[in-house]
């Protein structure tokens, strides 16, 4: 997705519920810029910034992993740091190692199966690596398992605990923290991409993308599993890749694909691409009530939205190939908007 910031996000969605049209205003000097971080074997994934250094999580292809083909190779969840958003980027390094064995607490499922046969047997691979830190300082990647659905009918997602922001992760890695659990959830309790998002003074909230729609569920106190708080299903919200943050003023707002789509182009140029949208709704609360307000881009770019953190919305800028190495990232600051393609 090529795009240029143009004015505050905020008054950006304040003008669309009010149907005002106009010129859009100009970035102040405040302004992030957008980041776009090609040549690093990261995709669909989250970036953190935790004391001096910036951490970037996502899932590796290099190794060979083909989406879709049985008995691929799971390429593992990287983790890179840089001094700044703009790097430079270490290479990247595991969380966890693919040929580790899978010890769980909450469900013995594929127990004593490797993460390799758990994401490629079937080819469903895993995806969506979220590092959040809780309030007692330990650090929890989530992740998503698809083929536990299409295996067991069970919600597709895994929690681990790990002893560092840069790992290692899961019950393998031992130390204080190194934990492996199937989360229990009730309204997020099916297959798709996923943010965990977090806020000063409240649980985090899990919000989902399910078979096309979009719920959400606040998370039990140890941040594992859910506590059945949310919605299922959230009327008019259709979509994956779905990410929020509270703006200025206590706004919350949610940026998702629209449609839901693997490895989107973004572009409908190409015959049988899908043209994809930044959907994008409000609400006064992270735990809604959240009202729809159309797209953020006002024509089809060349990026899937994946998630937001640190003030950032991830966007994949995918190559449409089952393996997704060469992909790029760009990160869009949530600061700003509209988005024009170029």
């Amino acid at each position: 997705m090529a795009t240029r910031i143009r004015a505050p996000l905020i008054l950006a969605a304040l003008l669309a519920v009010l149907g005002v049209c106009g010129r859009p205003l100009a970035a102040s000097a405040a302004t992030p810029a957008p980041v776009t971080i090609s040549g690093l074997d990261l995709h669909d994934g989250v970036i953190l910034h935790y004391h001096s250094t910036w951490y970037m999580y996502g899932t590796e292809y290099a190794c060979g992993f083909t989406w879709g083909t049985a008995g691929t190779p799971f390429c593992g969840f990287g983790v890179s740091t840089a001094p700044a958003i703009t790097g430079p980027w270490s290479r990247p390094k595991l969380l966890f190692s693919p040929a580790a064995v899978v010890h769980n607490t909450g469900w013995p499922g594929d127990a004593g199966q490797t993460w390799t046969w758990v994401c490629g047997a079937g080819g469903a691979g895993c995806f969506n690596p979220r590092m959040v830190r809780r309030t007692d300082g330990v650090w929890i990647l989530w992740f998503n398992a698809p083929g536990d659905w299409v295996r067991h009918h069970v919600n597709a997602y895994w929690a681990m605990g790990c002893n560092g922001p840069a790992g290692p992760c899961g019950s393998q890695a031992g130390g204080l923290h190194g934990s492996t659990h199937k989360p229990i959830m009730t309204d997020c309790d099916n297959n798709g991409d996923f943010s965990i998002v977090t806020a000063p003074g409240q649980l985090p909230v899990i919000l989902c993308s399910m078979s096309g729609a979009i719920s959400e569920e606040q998370l039990a106190p140890g941040w594992v599993d859910g506590d059945a708080t949310g919605t299922k299903d959230i009327p008019r919200l259709s979509g994956e890749g779905v990410g929020a943050a509270e703006v200025p003023g206590g706004t919350w707002i949610t940026v998702y694909s629209a449609p839901g789509c693997g490895y989107c182009s973004g572009t409908a140029s190409a015959a049988g691409a899908v043209s994809v949208h930044a959907g994008y709704a409000t609400a006064p609360t992270l735990l809604g009530p959240w009202t729809p307000r159309g797209y953020l881009s006002p024509a089809p770019c060349l990026g899937q939205p994946r998630t937001v953190a640190a003030g950032y919305e991830w966007v994949d800028e995918w190559t449409g190939s089952p393996n997704e190495t060469a992909a790029k990232v760009l990160l869009e600051p949530m600061t700003a908007d509209p988005w024009s393609c170029s």
